[in-house]
């Protein structure tokens, strides 16, 4: 009789962890895909919501948030809050709002507490930067970045020129604003200023509105806000109306993830004076990061002016998604195209 068999062999032992380690190789990625999937989800929930707010906004004021409180006699003066402070309250933010003193500017020391608030509904958790970071806006006397809240989500500015190499995209046939923009490397650009703005939110506009009305292309084929990436843009912060609103002339998931010293593929350095055409991967060049983008692979999330949200794929065509962005440009789009 042969002795009974206390344990595995150690062929069996190894042919056991061989089966286990397949089983984790192939139920990683789908583990990976859940996780993005509910990250997605979230972040859409969060645009539907910011366009819900929006539209109590409009309900109660008779129009959509101006894009930023920046006038535009050249002189860059203003308190420079956005739209996105404007609508805490429908956000259930009502206590932030309370806080916010609106008579002075949001980089004001006075100010402080409230742009260091995190805003859970500014944030797209496939972003990963729910904590403050350092930002060009807020700027001590040594002339370091001072911390602040991020967020994720840009106002639509319309097919507006940046100051990038991408500016012959755009559709705006306006071809000069005044001095808003004569600092500028590239002066006499239109950019918005001066209540030229194609979109539904404007820049150096005196604070500048739109309504429902005005939105003659339709509320279902213009765009409202869409997404960036708050470590891919140096002045991404949800007070400041420096940079909380987006132009389609940059294309989709245009890459500005290069930082201080960090040399770009045109040969030039990532610095705090980076603008215009050259550093084009910077995230201090404002010509390149005031486009929409994410970390969700293929696209971005995108609230439309009628309170739908919707995923637009990065291989759009560029007459499609600059027509999206004008809300009177009178395009005709058809609901498959996008």
């Amino acid at each position: 009789m042969s002795p009974v068999r206390k344990g595995f062999t150690l062929i069996e032992l190894l042919v056991v962890i061989a089966i286990i380690a397949l089983l984790i190789a192939l139920l990683l990625p789908a583990v990976q895909a859940a996780r993005e999937a509910a990250r997605r989800i979230q972040c859409v929930n969060n645009l539907k919501q910011i366009a819900l707010a929006t539209h109590n906004y409009h309900d109660q004021f008779g129009s959509f948030p101006p894009g930023n409180q920046a006038i535009d006699d050249g002189s860059w003066s203003g308190t420079w809050w956005n739209w996105s402070a404007a609508i805490l309250s429908p956000l259930g933010e009502g206590p932030v709002f309370n806080a916010i003193n609106f008579n002075a500017p949001c980089t004001d020391p006075g100010n402080t507490t409230v742009t260091q608030t995190l805003i859970g509904g500014f944030l797209c958790p496939s972003d990963g930067s729910n904590r403050t970071l350092r930002m060009a806006p807020f700027l001590d006397a040594a002339g370091n970045s001072g911390l602040a809240a991020p967020t994720n989500y840009l106002a639509a500015w319309g097919d507006e020129r940046t100051g990038s190499a991408f500016d012959a995209n755009s559709g705006d046939p306006t071809t000069t604003t005044g001095p808003a923009w004569a600092t500028w490397p590239i002066p006499g650009l239109p950019l918005g200023c001066k209540n030229t703005f194609r979109g539904i939110f404007g820049d150096c506009s005196k604070g500048a509105v739109v309504t429902v009305a005005g939105v003659t292309d339709g509320t279902s084929a213009t765009l409202l806000v869409g997404e960036n990436v708050a470590e891919w843009a140096a002045s991404l912060v949800w007070t400041d109306g420096q940079q909380t609103y987006g132009s389609t002339v940059i294309p989709m998931n245009w890459r500005t993830n290069l930082h201080d010293g960090q040399v770009d593929d045109d040969g030039t350095t990532c610095q705090m004076s980076s603008f215009g055409p050259g550093t084009p991967h910077c995230y201090y060049n404002m010509s390149y990061t005031m486009g929409f983008k994410s970390r969700h692979p293929g696209g971005a999330n995108f609230a439309l002016a009628d309170g739908s949200v919707k995923s637009l794929r990065q291989t759009i065509s560029y007459q499609i998604y600059n027509a999206l962005a004008t809300r009177a440009a009178g395009e005709v789009i058809s609901g498959d195209s996008f």
